[in-house]
């Protein structure tokens, strides 16, 4: 039996139990933000080249792996585009 196990479960209403949650949650996305960020300036960057030169081969295909590799992350990630901070689930009642 683990150190963890031995303890009781954690109560959401103690803000410090619920503050280092979020902490660690932000931890563990702030990867996949940096990354969909990212991707959003070099597709704004690449629409802007494209609209420059039509006739640019290689940026349409830059531009087409930039979706797609946006729409990749916005389907494994929701909440990327819900308009909706994930931390809202920590703060809200359970449904039901």
């Amino acid at each position: 039996m683990s150190e963890n196990d031995k303890t009781s479960p954690p109560d959401i209403r103690d803000p410090d139990w619920l503050l280092r949650r979020i902490h660690k949650f932000r931890k563990e996305v702030q990867h996949v933000e940096r990354e969909y960020l990212e991707l959003r300036v070099l597709l704004r960057d690449a629409e802007a080249a494209l609209r420059a030169d039509p006739d640019d081969g290689d940026m349409r295909v830059r531009v087409h792996h930039y979706k797609r590799r946006m729409e990749d992350l916005e389907k494994r990630f929701p909440w990327l585009v819900s308009g909706k901070a994930p931390e809202i689930a920590f703060w809200a009642p359970p449904a039901g």
